[in-house]
Parts: C-alpha cells; structure tokens; sequence
C-alpha cells in the first residue's frame, strides 16, 4: 500500500510539468519511472499511468530536434563492424508467454534475438578483426535508461543495457548483455549511432557466447508489449550484405 501511494504523489508530481517541452523533465522522470519498474517500488497501474503521459511528450520534444526519423522500412541492422554473426535456434529464439514488462529485473521468457559474433574465446574481442564489435541504433530516437554498473555476482539478468525510444512507432528497443554503455539517458542518437559494446554481460549470459540481446516493445495504451522483430532484423542484415 505504501508503495502504491509513493507512486500515486510521483505520478501526481509529474502532471504538473505535463505542459513541459523540457526533455529533462520528460526523460528524466521515464527514467526514474523505468528504474522503479526494476526495482518493483512501483504499483503496475501507476507506472502505466506514468508511461502514457511520457510517449506523447517525448515524441512531441523529438519532433523539435533537426534529426530524421527512421521510417521501418529504413531501420539499421543492430551491429556494425563484425565479420560474421550468427542467431540463436537460427532466428527462432523468440518466446513471450510468460514476459511482462513489469517483471522489471526478474523479467521471464525470451521475447528477443540474440546475434552471437565470432568470439571462440569469449574475450569480447572478435577473433577475426581483434576489436570489439559495436551495438547501433536501429532508429533515431532518445535514450530513457540505461545500466552500466553490471559486475559478477550481480543477479540482474539483462546485464549491461540499453533503452531506446523510437517515436515513430512509439515503442522501446532494448539492448542488454553490453560490455560497456557508450549513452547517456536523455542523449539524442541517430539510426546507425553507436549505443554500446556487444559482450556478456548479465546472470547467465556472463557464462555463455559474446552476443547482442536485441528486443522490440511497442507501447500500447502505456504498456509495452514485446513483439517480433526478426523479419526486420533479417531485413537490415540483408541491406548490410548488399552494400
């Protein structure tokens, strides 16, 4: 009930900078709201609320910054510099039947791909360049959270990640196991923008394959819901190739 009610007067805290153009004020406060969502301090209901007022403003302030934006047909493969990657269960590793997004860190299933690249040693590096193979922004849009704290030990499953709203399709992309976070929330980044460093970090993943966890939410009626985005990724991989 006292959780509740603290997020009852954040929520009421907000609406009175509802007329703000200020991104600080709407990312700032999407952010906080994000970190609650993973640390369970918030009531399901509120962070809904919450969320619904920010996707109208934040796409509001998006449209007075001098970017484009990225239509879908025209979204960025999510790594660059690689010389081969690979997809677990060959693409067929999506699952969200039990996923909600306010499971927060204790999230369940699998509704993303992950893309492994050639690390036989898992150091990171890429084995047939010796560099470490960047994460990019599928679209233009503004960064609402980040973690880049993730140490051994640490039970957070997505590790090192990355949140990234498109306000063309209102939704959020969500890049986890980073080794490092090259973002700040609040940063504006354009499709093709380097976000972060692909690598393993997270509860399990620090025990498996160097690769990118790359998942989509469309947010409807102030809830994100997880979709499938593996024929775009394939897409984008395609254009890659072509080039």
């Amino acid at each position: 009930m006292k959780t509740k009610y603290l997020a009852l007067l954040f929520l009421m805290s907000f609406l009175q900078y509802s007329n703000s153009q200020n991104s600080v004020d709407i990312i700032e406060r999407w952010d906080l709201t994000d970190k609650m969502i993973w640390n369970h301090t918030i009531d399901k209901d509120a962070a809904i609320d919450s969320i619904e007022l920010y996707v109208p403003l934040a796409v509001q302030y998006c449209k007075t910054l001098d970017i484009s934006f990225t239509k879908r047909s025209d979204w960025v493969f999510p790594m660059t510099g690689y010389t081969a990657i690979s997809y677990r269960n060959n693409g067929k590793d999506y699952k969200d039947e039990k996923f909600e997004y306010f499971q927060g860190g204790d999230s369940k299933g699998h509704p993303a791909h992950d893309i492994f690249i050639l690390d036989a040693d898992s150091n990171v590096i890429e084995d047939a360049t010796g560099k470490k193979i960047e994460a990019v922004a599928i679209v233009s849009g503004v960064i609402i959270n980040i973690k880049n704290t993730w140490v051994p030990g640490d039970l957070g499953r997505g590790g090192n990640f990355v949140k990234l709203f498109d306000p063309v399709s209102k939704a959020i992309f969500y890049y986890s196991h980073l080794d490092s976070v090259l973002v700040q929330v609040g940063q504006i980044v354009r499709a093709g923008e380097t976000v972060g460093i692909v690598g393993r970090t997270g509860r399990k993943a620090v025990h498996g394959r160097t690769h990118l966890h790359i998942a989509y939410y469309k947010i409807e009626d102030g809830e994100p819901i997880a979709q499938d985005i593996i024929k775009d990724i394939y897409k984008a991989e395609k254009k890659v190739k072509s080039k």
